[in-house]
């Protein structure tokens, strides 16, 4: 539903007969765009911040510099506490008032929100769009994409290989975060002239820092902002290639640790990665050249619309060709370097993880990044034998007479998947799925094998063309 925009009078609760241009800055994101960064900044210079006019509030921080800025206030929301979402603002906007500022709020878990937000201060503050500024930084789809299999591995304990990662992208029919359409919503709440939407640029000594655009958005002047600039540094930085492939691995026995086993690698894992920038980092010129061409085709479709809307969005920025291949070493790749670094600096969780995966192997577990990882560990493992035929639960599910036709297909499709052969895997799931439409295990199975024929025929596609395809 869209908000209906509406002005107030000044007799709004937090009118103090002094009228000012600007009561509230929010800043939304979007996701993978610096955030951290601008929440570090802003936590850490929050009494020179408030000496130029802006009370920023406080909120929690980890070792690393990543917060999830005020998300106190959605979090609130969610649950369905209106009430408690708007005392909270109140206090904020009411300490601001006080001292003569300018509210300052940031948080990514904002982005997808403008609803429930523009009701919370239009509705139950009645607060004018016209003294709310909205602030995003809008980041390239396929380096966000990037962004989100390297948070996938370092905290959501994914273990799927880049372009596995990739290759569902096409099959999404919505684009959600990429397509420009939460803007759209802020903008339609909030109005075009109040929302300021910004390409966000990657760190790099060419590029003006993300702290000095978010000071200038708010208004501070530019004889001012330089003083205030923290040293470059990144915040959140991307595992290097070779912290990246073990946590991948580790990730296949961690899922069953107690989660501060994991919080400890992960944070171990960046303390490497930022002790060796001179690694690299997985990136975009990574990504076989036909599943790049055809992801960067997708969202700039999608994203048409708000690239028109927003001039300040740059589409050659967002939707740049794909670089060039990087040369590095193999001896770069390789994740025994940060295994060593772990053995010497946190050897009492990686004894916690090597007495898991025993006991995960001893389990019958056979996956390869999970035997990957045994081998990285120095444990033994008997290699698996190629499946030449059906196992013996396959057997017993189809010879069953109290299986149904559904639960017969189903299993000589997951077989045929285990054999390669794709296409006869999808024609039995679909048989399945004619004899049981409502299974949601076949349907996932089907994703799956349909994920796995989407990626072959990329890189096959690729590999064929022999150049590099990019994007225009």
């Amino acid at each position: 539903m869209k908000i209906i925009r509406k002005l107030f009078s000044s007799s709004s609760s937090f009118s103090t007969g002094h009228t000012r241009s600007l009561d509230l800055i929010i800043h939304i994101g979007s996701p993978k765009a610096g955030s951290s960064a601008l929440q570090s900044f802003m936590l850490r210079s929050r009494k020179e911040i408030e000496k130029i006019g802006y009370y920023y509030p406080e909120h929690n921080i980890d070792k690393n510099g990543v917060s999830g800025g005020h998300s106190q206030l959605w979090v609130a929301l969610r649950e369905g506490d209106v009430e408690g979402a708007k005392a909270l603002l109140e206090t904020w906007l009411n300490h601001a008032r006080k001292k003569g500022l300018i509210l300052v709020v940031s948080s990514e878990s904002f982005f997808n929100q403008s609803e429930s937000l523009a009701k919370l201060f239009h509705e139950s503050l009645r607060i004018p769009p016209h003294v709310i500024r909205i602030i995003a930084f809008v980041r390239a789809p396929v380096d966000y994409l990037l962004g989100n299999h390297n948070q996938g591995i370092k905290r959501h304990g994914q273990s799927w290989s880049l372009s596995s990662h990739l290759a569902p992208v096409l099959r999404n029919s919505k684009p959600s975060s990429l397509s420009g359409g939460p803007l759209l919503q802020w903008a339609d709440a909030f109005g075009d002239d109040n929302c300021h939407f910004l390409t966000y640029q990657k760190p790099a000594e060419d590029t003006r820092q993300i702290e000095a655009v978010f000071l200038e958005e708010l208004g501070v002047p530019a004889s001012e902002i330089l003083a205030l600039l923290p040293e470059r540094k990144i915040t959140n930085r991307s595992y290097v290639r070779s912290a990246l492939e073990l946590k991948r691995t580790l990730n296949t026995v961690l899922a069953k640790l107690p989660p501060k086993v994991g919080r400890q690698i992960d944070w171990a894992l960046q303390e490497y990665s930022d002790l060796h920038p001179d690694e690299g980092s997985v990136g975009s010129q990574d990504i076989p050249a036909v599943l790049y061409r055809d992801i960067n085709a997708k969202f700039l479709a999608a994203m048409e619309p708000a690239l028109k809307r927003f001039p300040s969005l740059d589409r050659k920025v967002l939707f740049p060709p794909q670089p060039t291949k990087d040369t590095f070493t193999v001896s770069d790749a390789t994740p025994y370097r940060p295994l060593a670094y772990l053995e010497e600096q946190y050897p009492k969780e990686l004894d916690i993880i090597r007495k898991a995966a025993l006991t995960q192997y001893k389990e019958g577990d056979q996956s390869y990044a999970f035997l990957k990882l045994l081998d990285l560990l120095g444990i033994y493992f008997e290699e698996p034998v190629a499946l030449k035929g059906l196992s013996a639960r396959t057997r017993g599910i189809i010879a069953s007479s109290r299986m149904k036709e559904a639960d017969r297909l189903r299993e000589l499709g997951a077989y045929f998947e285990q054999q390669g052969l794709l296409d006869d895997a999808l024609l039995l799931l679909e048989k399945a799925l004619e004899t049981r439409p409502e299974g949601g295990g076949i349907k996932k199975m089907q994703r799956r094998v349909a994920d796995k024929k989407l990626l072959l025929e990329q890189m096959n596609d690729s590999d064929a063309s022999g150049d590099d395809i990019t994007a225009h």
